[in-house]
């Protein structure tokens, strides 16, 4: 049993019984003005308390020791504050490494969050481009006072030490990197991806889908910030799945961010935010930080009430859906589990036993067979796979190879319908833009016109001219062809004439010469070369120019993408495959403070 969180326990209980019994620590008879501590009567509640509470006797002296001295702390550290403007802010480190967990820094809460991110650096010797600051679920902007970002005296702060362990400094990346990096790939594709002049990239953006991997489509500001909310989101997964807690909760607090510029309706009417307050109370969890219990319950609340929403209370909905609850079931399991843990250090110690009660049962219920999932993998499925499907068909073999297979084809289904739609988004950027500049010119539309024995370049000219009207498209042609050629044409086009070391003015005016015929044109200007000297050079560098920055471009795009979705699962129900082994490790651990037996 981990030996602070007995201790913690024991601090929980004695806590609530003095402040029940209104005794005052820091006041006679248990301490006074110059005779300092009164040990007879210090030692004469601990025998008190340690009766009624069932604790042993030197642990409940201990504790009351302990609250004691933090009262008289607390007092001096006011009537500091009072007298010289220097408030006292609590900082806890997480961490394995450094000897002190918990520092007390004296400063003016008008100094900058950065002035308190090197106090932090100084006191545990680290670089503070390393220290992230974190207070009531946000990460503190160093470029904020402390005050503005509602820092008060007594504020309660945890310091997430990036790379902790020096082996890790060692790797290719470091998580400060990481996390910069990912931030700076999020925005970059959701600019992208949300950018109607170009269609987005079809191989470097990003889309949101529902719960069956379906695209939807918002409008482009929502849209850009719930891609830059659920890729940081993904993102703090694989860390997460890494056991890397501290990035992943910098991840999911930036995710966190962003979220909260989004409509609420939106946020209401899906999973991903209640999941992401799941995540970020997990990892409260696991960093030990039993001082963000206030920010944990309210999470948990928040995601309580959207599972419902989404799922159902008894998950119903997601009955109604998927025809299984199994996975769904899982993260209802982790959300009792964490509510049952803030109850334990509420002190609600019966209400965390009915609850904990609960998670044991479901835990129950979710664990699958090791020979069923070994024959299932043997038949090669992967682990997750196997487990997803062993639970969605309550551990039938021959159902939960069938609900994979399913799945499999799904998901191909959607991939096949995903890479259509890129290839008519590739079609409706080589044809432009209409002329309204709303709408591409529509392949359909344009095949349409070629079938009828029209020239690709008229074809196109005249469907931009009549915003995609094919009768009119028609009767411009037959009628006024000249009107079309005068048009200038898409960079498409001219970049194709260019591409072959012609110059843009020269290769546009070809184009016309040639009614758009990309061959043509370039015969034309082949046989040009040798009748002039002057071939255009400063366009030709003009140009290269352009080539180049559009190349750049692609290139940081391809970067990016490769950076932000570098681990990231394939599967959409990644979410749902808990392995449960940290689950069963908690209750265990909790159950043992609460006395209760062991049926696992």
């Amino acid at each position: 049993m981990n030996s602070d969180l007995r201790a913690e326990d024991i601090l929980v209980q004695v806590r609530e019984k003095l402040n029940s019994d209104q005794v005052k620590l820091w006041l006679p008879p248990y301490y006074t003005e110059g005779s300092g501590r009164c040990e007879e009567e210090i030692e004469k509640l601990s025998r008190s308390y340690s009766q009624s509470l069932n604790l042993d006797l030197s642990s409940c002296l201990t504790a009351i020791q302990s609250l004691q001295s933090r009262a008289l702390e607390r007092l001096q550290e006011r009537n500091h504050y009072r007298d010289t403007g220097l408030a006292t802010v609590k900082v806890r480190v997480p961490n394995q490494l450094h000897q002190r967990n918990q520092l007390s820094i004296q400063m003016r809460l008008t100094c900058l969050a950065k002035d308190l991110q090197e106090a932090v650096a100084r006191e545990i010797n680290d670089t503070s481009a390393r220290v992230k600051l974190i207070s009531n679920g946000r990460v503190l902007d160093y470029e904020v006072s402390l005050s503005t970002q509602g820092v008060r005296h007594g504020t309660q702060l945890m310091a997430i030490i990036l790379n902790e362990d020096p082996s890790e400094m060692e790797g290719a990346e470091s998580n400060h990197r990481t996390l910069e990096s990912t931030k700076a790939a999020a925005f970059l594709l959701a600019r992208s991806s949300t950018d109607e002049s170009s269609l987005g990239d079809e191989y470097y953006s990003l889309q949101i889908a529902d719960q069956t991997g379906k695209k939807l489509y918002l409008p482009t500001e929502e849209k850009r910030a719930l891609i830059v909310a659920m890729s940081l989101h993904e993102k703090g997964r694989v860390a997460l799945k890494a056991e890397n807690y501290a990035l992943a909760l910098l991840l999911f607090l930036e995710a966190d961010k962003e979220f909260s510029i989004c409509n609420s309706s939106i946020l209401q009417s899906v999973d991903n935010y209640a999941l992401l307050n799941l995540d970020i109370a997990w990892c409260y969890l696991c960093l030990r930080s039993v001082t963000y219990l206030p920010d944990a319950e309210q999470r948990l609340k928040k995601c309580e009430q959207s599972f419902e929403r989404s799922y159902g209370p008894n998950l119903e909905r997601v009955l109604a859906l998927k025809g299984n609850t199994g996975n769904e079931a899982a993260l209802f399991m982790r959300l009792h589990l964490l509510q049952a843990i803030v109850l334990f250090h509420q002190n609600k110690r019966q209400e965390a036993a009915r609850l904990f009660s609960l998670v044991e049962t479901e835990l129950g219920n979710l664990k699958v067979d090791d020979g069923c999932l070994c024959q299932l993998m043997e038949l090669g499925y992967t682990a997750s796979e196997a487990r997803l499907g062993l639970r969605a068909a309550h551990g039938n073999i021959g159902g939960a190879v069938e609900l994979i297979t399913r799945r499999r084809e799904e998901r191909e289904q959607l991939r096949k319908k995903e890479e259509a739609e890129r290839k008519q988004n590739r079609e409706r950027r080589k044809l432009g833009r209409c002329a309204d500049g709303r709408q591409w010119v529509e392949p359909q539309l344009y095949q349409l016109l070629l079938s009828m024995g029209f020239t690709p370049f008229l074809a196109q000219r005249a469907l931009q001219h009549t915003n995609n009207d094919v009768q009119m498209s028609v009767q411009l042609i037959q009628e006024q062809p000249d009107l079309l050629c005068q048009q200038d044409f898409n960079r498409d086009t001219i970049n194709k004439v260019v591409a072959l070391g012609f110059s843009r003015k020269k290769a546009k005016k070809a184009l016309r010469n040639c009614n758009g015929d990309v061959e043509r044109a370039a015969e034309l200007l082949l046989r040009q070369i040798g009748e002039s000297s002057n071939s255009g050079s400063d366009e030709d560098s003009d140009t290269d120019t352009d080539n180049s920055a559009r190349d750049d471009g692609m290139e940081e795009k391809q970067q990016a993408f490769e950076n932000l979705t570098k681990g990231m699962a394939t599967n959409e129900e990644d979410h749902l495959d808990l392995t449960l082994v940290h689950e069963e490790s908690f209750l265990r651990e909790y159950k043992a403070l609460l006395n209760m037996p062991n049926n696992q």
